[in-house]
């Protein structure tokens, strides 16, 4: 069933309504995403885009359930190189708190994310007037909102939505894939780990331990190739290695069982 998230409680008294925006004509916007490329709706639209917006909060597990699903439908339309654009706007979390909800839930290579506190999501959602997470709707490029609210949602109903607008799918572009050539070479061993989970990095890298609600169990920087945790304290499940160098960010999923 679709988690429901209201600003207020005359909007969950009415939560049966399942168009979770009101609006018949977008709204501009101009956001960050998680690499600090701007997206301005306008622009998009003008260059005769539809465009194709993921609702979504860092804390809801039914968005973390979909994010994979919207993933999968960037891919088969060119990720981002077609006549669809892909946008992923959260509500209220960081940039950290959004990162580490894509790194988590998202998979390989997924569509531009917007942080709600710091990427200027927490305006889009109050301008589009979202109350339910998630949301997905679509742009057409006349600004009309053809799509409300996509729902139920899985690959197969968000690529027939596509479809029924004339959009045809291709191949996603390697340029549109983003590489990391330092912090790729993070490595850590042996996962699942049970007492000791051991990380190669460069030298001054500065590594976190985060739990999938975004808390920190441990930290250290990098001092030598090598570096070391002790996970034999923390409860069994799957966290989140994060990497940061020279401004740059990396993670990966780490399981821990005992």
């Amino acid at each position: 069933m679709k988690h429901l998230f209201s600003l207020a409680l005359t909007a969950l008294l009415g939560a049966g309504v399942w168009a979770q925006t009101s609006l018949t004509t977008a709204v501009d916007f101009t956001v960050t995403d998680l690499d600090g490329n701007a997206h301005t709706l306008s622009e998009y639209l003008d260059d005769g885009k539809y465009v194709c917006i993921d609702f979504f909060a860092y804390w809801c597990g039914p968005c973390a359930a979909h994010a994979p699903f919207f993933t999968e439908v960037y891919h088969m339309y060119g990720c981002n190189g077609g006549d669809v654009i892909f946008l992923s706007m959260e509500y209220e979390g960081t940039t950290q708190q959004t990162h580490d909800f894509e790194v988590a839930n998202a998979g390989e290579n997924p569509a531009p994310a917007i942080s709600g506190m710091d990427g200027g999501g927490l305006q889009v959602h109050n301008d589009y007037s979202i109350s339910a997470f998630p949301t997905f709707i679509l742009i057409d490029p006349e600004w009309n909102i053809v799509e409300q609210d996509i729902w139920p949602m899985d690959v197969s109903i968000l690529d027939g939505v596509l479809q029924s607008y004339g959009l045809q799918q291709m191949e996603c572009s390697t340029s549109s894939v983003g590489t990391d050539l330092v912090l790729s070479e993070v490595t850590a061993h042996p996962v699942p780990a049970s007492n000791v989970l051991n990380v190669e990095a460069a030298v001054g890298t500065q590594l976190t331990l985060v739990d999938l609600v975004g808390r920190e169990v441990s930290t250290t920087l990098a001092t030598g190739t090598l570096t070391t945790f002790d996970v034999s304290q923390l409860t069994e499940g799957t966290y989140l290695l994060r990497a940061i160098a020279d401004g740059q960010m990396w993670s990966t999923k780490v399981l821990v069982r005992h």
